[in-house]
């Protein structure tokens, strides 16, 4: 085919006629060489680690939701203020233990040390 001009059409790619003559020669594929050595990323084997305060499975029997309940009720009423709801999130936090569904620690370290500081004081003792 030729253009107006007269100088040969350039065609983008092969055409129909050219894949039916078996003239279109596939590709080769690109050289990636030495790069896929070198992209190595193998030498440094990455070690997971546990969680610092172990591990939390769901609680598939719903050994806990009557706490979970009564937390996230509190929460609706105060207005998803967390402070006002400590109480329950700490007996919450106590079923779980109780029950293997976390590993145990001190409440204390939870963060509720005085909670149970003013539960120590309601109680009196006994002579």
């Amino acid at each position: 085919m030729r253009s107006a001009r007269g100088s040969p059409r350039r065609r983008d790619g092969p055409t129909d006629r050219d894949r039916d003559r078996g003239t279109v020669r596939a590709k080769p594929p690109p050289n990636t060489g030495d790069m896929s050595t070198a992209m190595n990323f193998s030498a440094k084997s990455f070690t997971p680690r546990p969680p610092d305060k172990g591990a939390f499975p769901l609680d598939h029997f719903g050994e806990c939701s009557a706490f979970k309940e009564q937390f996230m009720e509190c929460l609706r009423h105060s207005g998803y203020e967390s402070a006002a709801c400590r109480e329950r999130a700490m007996a919450y936090l106590e079923c779980r233990m109780d029950r293997q569904l976390m590993a145990n620690e001190p409440l204390e370290k939870l963060g509720f040390k005085d909670l149970i500081n003013e539960k120590s004081e309601e109680k009196p003792e006994k002579l």
